[in-house]
């Protein structure tokens, strides 16, 4: 793969944010199905990931379609909001690892199911592998 693309990287990295986002809101909801008995603190905060997710989803929707109206063409300001939104992004995601991290370590429910376990840590390297490609992009 070429890191290279130009002015193309905004696109390519507002196409993975659409993509990632929408992957870790379907996580908030895979981790208590795979933990039944997940404590009541993390359910309610996988709940609230999963909505701002999905705005976040919405909101990279929403900046794909406003260059694909305008034909590529972005403006500085349109450029600096795309790019604050994505730094954005990238914060979500660690904010969820650390979540997901919490939870392997403290949530007795997790301790107790292997599955959960395996589950939680290769959600994180996919949330790890998000961060890594938005920062080669912007």
């Amino acid at each position: 793969m070429q890191y290279y693309y130009g002015e193309k990287n905004i696109l390519r990295a507002l196409d993975e944010a659409e993509f990632w986002k929408h992957q870790e809101a379907e996580h908030t909801g895979l981790i208590p199905v795979v933990t039944p008995n997940l404590e009541p603190q993390y359910v309610q905060r996988l709940e609230a990931f999963g909505l701002e997710f999905n705005n976040m989803n919405a909101e990279a929707q929403k900046f794909i379609t406003s260059i694909t109206r305008s034909k590529g063409m972005i403006d500085h300001e349109l450029k600096a909001q795309m790019l604050s939104f994505l730094n954005a992004c990238v914060e979500q995601s660690k904010a969820f690892i650390n979540l997901m991290t919490e939870m392997l370590q403290n949530s007795h429910a997790v301790r107790a199911n292997a599955t959960s376990q395996t589950v939680l840590n290769h959600m994180i390297r996919e949330s790890q592998y998000f961060i890594g490609i938005e920062q080669l992009m912007v």
